[in-house]
């Protein structure tokens, strides 16, 4: 019976602990100092394909200053390109 007992008392004290998180969550998160993850993710996301974007267009609207735009364009396209997919192979890894 007294193992039934400190088993009993772990678990409330378990149970206690697990409470007082969620409550202090709860708490944050009405304070807006905690947001869902998926608000978060959705956010960053955003951000992400609107600078891959902003990227991709430079290559476009700089080539008319350079003697050959056709090929300018190419190259810094090029570039871009092979920085977007590193960036991309980086964050797999």
């Amino acid at each position: 019976m007294p193992t039934e007992s400190k088993t009993l008392t772990a678990e409330r004290v378990r149970k206690e602990r697990a409470l007082a998180t969620m409550r202090e969550l709860q708490l944050q998160q009405l304070q807006g100092t905690l947001l869902p993850a998926a608000e978060v993710e959705a956010t960053w996301s955003n951000a992400i394909l609107r600078m891959r974007n902003a990227m991709l267009s430079i290559p476009a609207r700089i080539a008319s200053q350079f003697p050959d735009p056709k090929f300018a364009e190419n190259i810094l396209r090029g570039e871009i390109e092979t920085a977007l997919r590193q960036l991309q192979t980086k964050g797999r890894e």
